[in-house]
């Protein structure tokens, strides 16, 4: 499976969450998904066009992030990384800009600065505990598996 890039700029990663949601699809499918949402474009608050999805899966398949289908009229679009690669990529370069390459100190601001509802606290905890116990982190439960009982 292709690396995603390090960075996927804001644009792409609109048109990415579309692929993510439906698994697949045509430019005109992700369009209508965006314009149901009542997505804008970033620089006029303008709805977006054919042209400009267009351009944009083409920019993301240049990268290997997706992949077309073009046997058909209408090219297909799948995304070839997961969210969970790109949230991963995404939080590591966050880590390194800005919080020197310590991810504690994102942790720590994150806890100060967004409160966790009470499952989420108690997965911390139990992180915590975990690495505290074992003296290393234990892996970190994935989005999928739902809340930790």
């Amino acid at each position: 499976m292709a690396k995603p890039p390090l960075s996927i700029p804001d644009s792409e990663l609109d048109v990415l969450k579309v692929l993510w949601d439906r698994k697949q699809a045509t430019v005109r499918d992700v369009l209508k998904t965006l314009e149901a949402a009542g997505h804008v474009g970033e620089k006029d608050g303008r709805p977006w066009s054919y042209a400009t999805v267009a351009t944009l899966l083409d920019r993301l398949e240049t990268r290997g992030v997706v992949e077309s289908d073009r046997a058909d009229q209408a090219f297909t679009y799948r995304p070839v990384v997961t969210a969970r690669e790109v949230q991963q990529r995404r939080v590591e370069n966050l880590v390194d800009k800005l919080y020197q390459g310590e991810p504690g100190l994102l942790v720590l601001h994150l806890l100060k600065s967004h409160p966790l509802d009470p499952g989420q606290a108690r997965e911390v905890r139990a992180l915590l505990e975990a690495m505290d116990a074992e003296g290393e982190p234990a892996p970190a439960p994935r989005p999928e598996d739902g809340p930790a009982s």
